[in-house]
C-alpha cells in the first residue's frame, strides 16, 4: 500500500508539472504575441481577462469533479486541451485564435480545479502542508523554465512551434495521469440538482470562518494585484525600456522567488501562527508593488520582485493548507470551484481597468496606486486582529 501511494504521488506530481508547464509555456508566448501585434495595454488586458472568463463557471466544473473520478476528469481535460492547442497552430486569424483560446481556457479551469482536489485525495491531512509546498514548487519551476524555453522555441521555429510543443505536453500529462490508481471515493449523487450542489458549496463557504476569510483575502488580491498579469510585459518593455529577454528574465526571477518561498513556507508556518504569517506576508507583498511603481532601474526591480514572491509564496503555502484543512473532502471540488468563480469578476475587472488606466496614467503610477489600495484594504480587513498580531 505504501508503494502504491508513492507511485500515485509520483504520477500525480509529474502530471501536475506537465500541465503547469504547458500553461506557462503557451501563456507566456501568447502574451508577448498579443502585445507585439496590438501594441495596446488594453488589448493585452482583454486577452488576459478572456483567459479568466470561464472561471466564472468554475462551480459547475467542481460539481463534475465531485461526481466523477477526479483522475479521469484530470486526464480527459488535459487530453482535450492538448488537442485544442495543436488545432490553434493551424489558425492564422487572430479572431480564431482568440475563440479557440477561450475553449482552452474552459479546460484549463477544469484542470486547475480538479488537480487541487486530487492532491488532497492522494495526500493525507497531516501532509497537506507538504503537499501544497510540493505543488507550488512544481508550479513555479514551470514559471522559471517556460519564459526561457518559450522564447528560444519561438525564435528558432516560430510562434506555431509553441502550440505544437504545448499540445504534446498536455497529451503526455494525460497519459501519466491515467496511471494514478485510487480507491473509489465518495462522490455526490448525480440525480441531485445542480443548484442544490451549488447552494451547499456557497453555504459552506459562507459558514466556515477560515474559508470566508481566505476568500476575502483572495478577492482583494485579485482586485488590486490581478492586473500584474497583463501589465508586467508593459512595465518591462515600455516603462523600463527592456527587451523580450529582459521580460523573460523578470518572469524567471518571479519564478525563482516563488520556488524559494514555497520551500520556506512549511518551515515558516510550523513556527509562526497562521494569522501572523498571513498578515506580515501579504503586507510586505503589497508594499513591493508600491516600490516597483517608484523604481526606474531594471535590476532594482528584479531584486524587489524576487523578495516579493519569496514572501508571497511562503504565505501562500499557509493559506492553501488552511483552506484544505477547513474544507470537507467530499465537497472540495464544489467549494474550490465556487471560490474560483467568486474570485474571477475582480480579476477580470482588475486586468481591464489596469490596461485602461495604464493608457491614461502610465504603468508605474498604476502599480503604485494598486499597491497602496491593496495594502489599505488588507489593513481594513484585518483591523480587528491588528492589535492582537502586533502584540
Amino acid at each position: 500500500m505504501q508503494t502504491a501511494n508513492k507511485k500515485n504521488m509520483a504520477n500525480f506530481l509529474v502530471a501536475y508539472l506537465l500541465s503547469a508547464f504547458g500553461y506557462e509555456f503557451i501563456f507566456f508566448g501568447m502574451t508577448i504575441y498579443v502585445y507585439e501585434v496590438s501594441q495596446s495595454a488594453f488589448k493585452v488586458g482583454l486577452f488576459a481577462a478572456l483567459t479568466f472568463l470561464p472561471r466564472l463557471f468554475a462551480s459547475f466544473y467542481g460539481i463534475v469533479a465531485d461526481q466523477n473520478s477526479r483522475t479521469k476528469v484530470f486526464a480527459w481535460a488535459t487530453a482535450i486541451t492538448g488537442c485544442l492547442v495543436t488545432l490553434m497552430a493551424l489558425q492564422s486569424s487572430i479572431a480564431w485564435i482568440y475563440l479557440i483560446w477561450l475553449l482552452i481556457a474552459v479546460f484549463l479551469t477544469f484542470i486547475a480545479n480538479v488537480r487541487t482536489a486530487l492532491m488532497t485525495e492522494i495526500m493525507t491531512q497531516d501532509n497537506y502542508l507538504r503537499g501544497n509546498s510540493l505543488v507550488l514548487i512544481l508550479l513555479n519551476s514551470a514559471k522559471v523554465c517556460a519564459p526561457v524555453l518559450a522564447g528560444a522555441a519561438s525564435a528558432a521555429w516560430g510562434v506555431a512551434s509553441l502550440f505544437y510543443c504545448t499540445g504534446m505536453i498536455y497529451c503526455l500529462s494525460a497519459l501519466v495521469c491515467i496511471r494514478i490508481r485510487l480507491p473509489a471515493a465518495n462522490t455526490i449523487k448525480r440525480e441531485r440538482k445542480i443548484m442544490i450542489n451549488l447552494k451547499e458549496a456557497l453555504q459552506y463557504t459562507r459558514g466556515n470562518p477560515d474559508v470566508r476569510f481566505l476568500l476575502s483575502v483572495g478577492i482583494l488580491w485579485r482586485l488590486f494585484i490581478g492586473l500584474q498579469v497583463s501589465l508586467f510585459v508593459i512595465y518591462i518593455k515600455s516603462y523600463l525600456l527592456g527587451s523580450d529577454t529582459d521580460y523573460g528574465l523578470f518572469m524567471t526571477t518571479i519564478g525563482l522567488g516563488s520556488i524559494l518561498g514555497s520551500l520556506a513556507g512549511p518551515w515558516v508556518v510550523k513556527r509562526v501562527p497562521y494569522s501572523s504569517v498571513i498578515f506580515w506576508g501579504m503586507s510586505l507583498h503589497y508594499a513591493s508593488f508600491i516600490i516597483l511603481g517608484l523604481l526606474h532601474d531594471f535590476y532594482a526591480a528584479l531584486i524587489v520582485i524576487f523578495f516579493s514572491y519569496i514572501v508571497f509564496y511562503a504565505t501562500l503555502v499557509g493559506l492553501h493548507s488552511l483552506r484544505d484543512k477547513a474544507t470537507r473532502v467530499e465537497i472540495r471540488g464544489r467549494v474550490y470551484g465556487s471560490v474560483t468563480a467568486l474570485l474571477t469578476p475582480p480579476a477580470i475587472i482588475s486586468m481591464l481597468a489596469g490596461g485602461y488606466l495604464t493608457s491614461l496614467f502610465g504603468v508605474g503610477n498604476v502599480l503604485l496606486g494598486a499597491g497602496i489600495l491593496a495594502l489599505t484594504s488588507f489593513y481594513l480587513l484585518n483591523r480587528p486582529k491588528i492589535n492582537l498580531i502586533l502584540h
